[in-house]
């Protein structure tokens, strides 16, 4: 039944030949994220391929399964891109031949772009100028409080992926993690949830070897581009990101929104690789 269902969602990329020159497959099926991935895209490459299309599949499960099963019948240039994930905490990434995995958690994270986030405030603010705004936002204060708190948390998530994953780990809830609207983490919750996690962890294997490995994990990670690597943008990331935007700028601009707004203009450097990995 899954083959089936992949195959008819796979297959959908026949009847749009004519608008793209490459078939590109993602993950997300929710509203709106085909036009943010067109928009990135073509950004990326589109002045080599015409992209008026790309293809989820549902899943990165399904994404990979349906990349390893390519068998290239039709001679066509394609893509597959899938999300980091806790993935890239313990340094996996898989990369070419047709897969590209993300250098971040999710999508969503390329969108920590501070001239991008400041260029959308000026926009929504009727009085105030880019200065002003950037240095009421602080994106670099806001990191320096907040990415010690979300490493320990994300280090943990991994733990817990690897040794009891049937527990709630990356989708629990950021706002149960704050105490006001100005996009920080509030230290005492932060540490219970860790501390919590642990307990589960502690049961499992061993309060030493759980230890051990965090410390592992944690010195492992590369100072380059931090929290916006290994944190989930989507779960994280953005809900405090737009949390202290709106607590600057009155706006009602929705998540989904922000995300069009910002696809268009956000630093893609990061992604610069992603032509390497196109399957001719």
């Amino acid at each position: 039944m899954l083959e089936r269902g992949l195959s008819a969602k796979k297959a959908r990329s026949v009847f749009f030949e004519e608008r793209n020159t490459i078939d590109i497959f993602i993950e997300d099926t929710a509203v709106g994220y085909k036009k943010i991935y067109k928009c990135l895209l073509n950004r990326l490459i589109g002045d080599k391929f015409l992209i008026n299309d790309v293809f989820p599949l549902g899943g990165k499960s399904a994404v990979i399964y349906s990349w390893q099963t390519d068998e290239n019948k039709r001679n066509r240039p394609r893509l597959y891109i899938v999300d980091g994930d806790i993935d890239l905490i313990n340094g996996e990434r898989e990369c070419g031949n047709g897969l590209y995995t993300l250098p971040y958690y999710c999508i969503e994270n390329a969108f920590i772009c501070e001239n991008s986030i400041v260029e959308l405030m000026v926009e929504e603010d009727p009085e105030k100028e880019g200065d002003q705004l950037r240095n009421e936002f602080d994106l670099a204060g806001w990191e320096d409080k907040n990415s010690e708190l979300l490493t320990n948390l994300f280090v943990t998530y991994a733990l817990i992926r690897k040794y009891k994953p049937t527990v709630a780990s990356v989708h629990y809830q950021v706002n149960k993690l704050i105490s006001d609207n100005t996009g920080n983490l509030y230290t005492m919750k932060v540490t219970k949830r860790i501390d919590d996690l642990k307990a589960e962890l502690y049961l499992e294997i061993g309060e030493e070897l759980v230890e051990k490995e965090f410390m592992e994990i944690k010195n492992s990670l590369s100072s380059e581009k931090g929290i916006k690597s290994y944190v989930s943008g989507k779960d994280y990331l953005l809900p405090l990101i737009l949390m202290r935007l709106k607590s600057i700028v009155n706006t009602r601009i929705s998540n989904l929104n922000f995300k069009h707004r910002v696809s268009n203009r956000c630093d893609l450097a990061d992604l610069h690789d992603l032509e390497h990995s196109i399957l001719p």
